[in-house]
Parts: C-alpha cells; structure tokens; sequence
C-alpha cells in the first residue's frame, strides 16, 4: 500500500451523506485498505472560490496545504474537493500542494489494477444499474474509466447507458452551488434529466454515480418526481453491496 495516505471526506459527506461516507469506511475495512483520517477538516474552499471570496478561500487553503503536505497521497470521495486542490488552489489562488490528489475510484482501480487488492464478489440476481457522470470528476477532472471499470467487476451487474454519458452527461442540477441558492429548479433539472434526457427504463432500480452532491440531488429529484422505487448510490455502496 501507499505510505501516508489521506482519506480527505469532504463536506459534504460528512454533513449530509454520514452513511454514504460509511460505505467508503467499511469497503476500506473489507479489502483490508489503511488510510487516515482527519479529527477536523476545514472545507476545501471549493465553495470560496466560485462565489469570488479569494481571500478568505487563500487564508483557508494556506491552512490546509499544511496539513496535507504531510502526507503522500490525498484520496477524496468529492470531486469539488479533488478539482480544489488540485487545479482551483495554483489556478485561481497560486498556491501549490505537494502530495497527489486522486479520487476514490481512480485509487481503488490503482489497487486493482496493480493486484494489491482482489475483490471477491458474491452471484447474486442481475441488476441493472446506470452510472451517472458527475460534472466535477468527469468534463473538469476527466475521470470516466475508473469508475466503469469498477463496476465492470462487478458480476451480474448489467449497466446501463443513456443516450448522453462521460463529456456529454447531462448535470445533476447541483453544480455550481445551484442546489444551495435554487434548490427547487435544481430538483426540477435532476428530474428532467432522468425522465427525459437519460430516459431510465422502468426496470432500473439503482443509480450510481461518485459525486456527494449528485447523491443528494437525484435523490429528491426521485423522491419528489419520479414516484418509484429506485436507489441513489456512491461506487463504494455497489462494491460492498456485491463482496463477499
């Protein structure tokens, strides 16, 4: 394994998603993955930056450049966090970090890839599961194929592939603090995109995707709209739903 790695939660997770964070936790423990964690973690300025507050985002970040520069490799769940730290911080604030920064999927399919760790996955029932691209990770960090690959272990897991995927996935409706300001028309566009962009077939009961605010947007986009029985999940929640 990687000396030194940091499992950075993000905000997100750790406020609004605790159990989805869980399912990160306890897939690490299944494949025997160490990292660690911080007690407290500021938030990564992601949300400084874009509303224009570049001060208060450089004080912020000189803070945790610190911390992370003890380690040599900081693992992310959140997209917003990753594409912080590793473009917003020397782009918009001329700040640099020493370690890597990569997201989850990208350090899962690392260990899979490289035989550190082998994942044994269970026969259950076929399932149909569409993956859904979030902006952040995918058009600005341009991670597609980790995710997919994943999944692709996954037997009897069938996936689904709408009409627009990777650089021409539509938007969860969340991006941009959109869901924070008008979180109403930021529902409305997370169900537009199910029904009528992706045009989810009937018999699909699970979404996966590897972005905090995705989750949580077409998770009341389903609940208020659609009116059916369906699943929001992160990479992590599939894998260990299937391990044995």
């Amino acid at each position: 394994m990687v000396k030194k790695v940091l499992l950075w939660q993000g905000c997100n997770y750790r406020k609004n998603l605790p159990n989805d964070l869980n399912n990160i936790f306890t897939l690490f423990n299944k494949l025997n993955i160490e990292v660690t964690t911080l007690e407290e973690e500021l938030c990564c300025g992601f949300p400084l930056i874009i509303g224009g507050f570049r001060n208060k985002a450089k004080k912020n970040a000189k803070e945790i450049i610190e911390t992370l520069n003890r380690f040599n490799l900081v693992v992310t769940p959140c997209p917003a966090c990753q594409r912080a730290f590793k473009e917003f911080y020397m782009s918009k604030l001329g700040l640099k970090i020493k370690p890597g920064v990569v997201h989850v999927t990208q350090f899962l399919w690392g260990l899979i890839k490289k035989g550190k760790i082998k994942p044994k996955f269970k026969h259950l029932e076929e399932e149909k599961v569409m993956y859904h691209d979030p902006c952040e990770l995918g058009r600005h960090m341009e991670v597609y194929e980790e995710p997919r690959k994943i999944i692709s272990l996954i037997p009897n897991v069938k996936l689904y592939k709408p009409k627009y995927t990777k650089e021409k996935s539509i938007c969860c409706g969340g991006g941009g603090l959109l869901a924070s300001f008008f979180p109403t028309l930021s529902v409305k566009i997370a169900a537009r995109k199910l029904i009528i962009e992706d045009e989810i077939p009937k018999d699909l009961k699970l979404i996966v995707t590897a972005c905090p605010q995705c989750i949580l947007t077409i998770r009341r986009a389903v609940d208020i709209f659609l009116n059916r029985e369906m699943k929001v999940t992160n990479v992590s929640g599939l894998l260990i739903r299937f391990l044995t």
